[in-house]
């Protein structure tokens, strides 16, 4: 399943998705952390209000909000909902990307 079927708008290649509704709290502070990562990983986050976006939402069975995508080659090579530090994030993102690359 491509991620640019739901999101036409999406970038090639290797990117990060936020997803989040605007009336969420946890929310507000996830998006902070996810400011950060991309001077630290180089890559490009696209952040979507996922109240716009139901057939990505349900195609993807995101559970809650604030998701974070790890998008590898268009497809979605993992989901974090957990948004305990940005070295925490930075770290998962790292692994997946390492893993997808080999």
């Amino acid at each position: 399943m491509k991620v640019s079927d739901y999101l036409p708008s999406v970038p090639s290649g290797d990117y990060l998705i936020f997803g989040y509704t605007p009336l969420c709290g946890t929310c507000k502070v996830a998006e902070r952390m996810v400011d950060i990562l991309p001077a630290l990983t180089k890559l490009e986050v696209k952040k979507v209000d996922l109240n716009y976006t139901e057939d990505f939402t349900q195609a993807y069975q995101l559970m809650s909000v604030p998701v974070l995508l790890i998008v590898h080659n268009d497809e979605v090579a993992d989901i974090i909902y957990k948004f305990e530090s940005v070295t925490n994030i930075y770290e998962i993102i790292q692994k997946v990307l390492t893993i997808q690359l080999m």
